[in-house]
């Protein structure tokens, strides 16, 4: 079972980062309102890191195999923060989204199965147009079409000239479960895997790296020292 995705900072590590700050020192309201504060920016720069699509270190975040759009763009709109005067959490209250953060964060395989995949996606309909996907993975096996003329002369005449397709007209031409037995085909796969492991590359984003957490929390502790000075006795 992957483990849940989550950051928390709690005031033992606070005090670890700044003795000369030691936020245990403070009243419980006050340590909830630093943590609270904190969790905050930690929100901000994780859903900054998605929107830039860069890790925590600065460095771009790697695409997607299929498709061109960002990725881990519908994480940034459900990461929530938690605290109180001990910590403060961030997370996702759905459990498979903080799953499926943790293996983009840490860069865990996911293994499928076809039983796995019928319970993401349900049942195909095979008689739908084949989809963008199918076409070019046909492409890239190879796949071809006639032109309708043959060859006059030389070693293949007789035989048929082919060309190659455009995505489009695969999808308009070809139903998902013709796509799916010709690809199979042009990759002479006999016997499909009935497991297989689909690599998730590391992308870090959730959180800040430690100096800079460091600076966040001796900041907010600061904010709430001076807060209490000006406040009335």
């Amino acid at each position: 079972m992957v483990p849940e995705m989550s950051t928390t900072f709690d005031a033992q590590r606070a005090a670890a980062i700044n003795h000369d700050l030691d936020i245990r020192t403070l009243p419980g309201t006050s340590r909830k309102r630093i943590f609270k504060n904190l969790g905050r920016e930690l929100l901000k720069a994780s859903r900054n890191h998605i929107r830039q699509q860069k890790t925590i270190t600065g460095e771009k975040i790697k695409k997607r195999k299929y498709g061109r759009g960002k990725v881990l763009k519908k994480m940034g709109k459900t990461i929530k923060f938690f605290a109180n005067a001990k910590n403060v959490r961030l997370t996702w209250p759905n459990r498979m989204v903080s799953r499926l953060a943790y293996r983009h964060q840490f860069g865990i395989p996911e293994v499928f199965n076809a039983s796995r995949m019928l319970s993401i996606h349900g049942k195909p309909d095979y008689e739908q147009p084949a989809s963008r996907k199918q076409a070019k993975a046909l492409l890239n096996a190879g796949f071809r079409v006639s032109t309708g003329d043959t060859f006059k002369s030389g070693a293949n005449k007789g035989k048929a000239k082919k060309k190659k397709p455009s995505q489009k007209y695969i999808t308009e031409n070809m139903s998902m479960g013709q796509a799916a037995l010709v690809i199979r085909k042009l990759n002479k796969v006999e016997n499909p895997p009935k497991r297989w492991t689909v690599k998730v590359p590391a992308r870090p984003f959730l959180g800040v790296p430690g100096a800079d957490a460091s600076e966040l929390l001796s900041n907010e502790i600061v904010r709430e020292r001076e807060r209490r000075s000006r406040a009335p006795l």
